[in-house]
């Protein structure tokens, strides 16, 4: 058997009754589905060949050849049983990695989401994929991965408190925006109903409670 390195195992950044019949059935199904692609996954699996193509990988990725690195990782994980999830999540988060050096931010975070279903405390893929969803301008997600990271390993929280704190500020931000923008729709659809009617938005004012927060709505002439 090809030993695993460790060098990319490290967990630190460089994720009615007819009604409820019907439910139990598709959810009996949708676990059998799964029960049976992991059977069928398990039949081709060879964890020997997969550990060899991670170690390639991982030469692959030192010297820069990130393409030939991101197909050993796709084989080795094609090859790696079900009953090794966390040697696949560290595949996946290898992936990754060179996905992130090929800016293709979209497949870092579906990788890094493989990786973290699989091992649910992975902290280099919440790591990797919080860089993904900043460069995605998906700030609310990229902190909130970062908070996670820091919650898993405490220390980090000394070298990320800047981005953390940059993070919180643009996810503030980017709620506002889009909540600003959903009452902008909102508005223009009601002023499209209420002008049957002689009305507009216009002749209804938002109140916000200072102490919950909520609103009122309070119609005028």
């Amino acid at each position: 058997r090809v030993p695993m390195s460790s060098e990319d195992d490290e967990r630190c950044p460089v994720d009615s009754k007819e009604d409820e019949e019907s439910c139990s059935d598709a959810s009996e199904m949708s676990e059998s589905d799964s029960v049976r692609r992991r059977r069928e996954e398990d039949m081709v699996a060879n964890p020997e060949r997969a550990g060899e193509l991670r170690l390639e990988g991982n030469e692959h990725f030192k010297a820069g050849k990130l393409h030939d690195a991101r197909e050993a990782y796709s084989e080795a994980i094609y090859l790696t049983p079900s009953t090794q999830p966390k040697e696949k999540a560290i595949l996946h988060a290898n992936r990754a990695a060179c996905l992130q050096k090929l800016g293709r931010w979209e497949e870092v975070v579906e990788d890094c989401k493989a990786a973290i279903d699989l091992d649910s405390e992975y902290l280099k893929a919440y790591c990797r994929r919080s860089i993904a969803y900043e460069e995605l301008k998906r700030y609310h997600d990229a902190f909130e991965d970062l908070k996670k990271a820091v919650e898993l390993d405490p220390s980090l929280k000394a070298k990320e408190h800047r981005r953390l704190s940059m993070l919180e500020r643009k996810s503030q931000e980017q709620f506002e925006k889009d909540k600003e923008e959903m009452i902008g729709k909102l508005k223009e659809l009601g002023n499209t109903v209420l002008g049957k009617f002689g009305m507009s938005c216009d002749n209804f004012k938002f109140e916000q409670d200072p102490n919950t927060g909520g609103y009122s709505v309070k119609f005028q002439q």
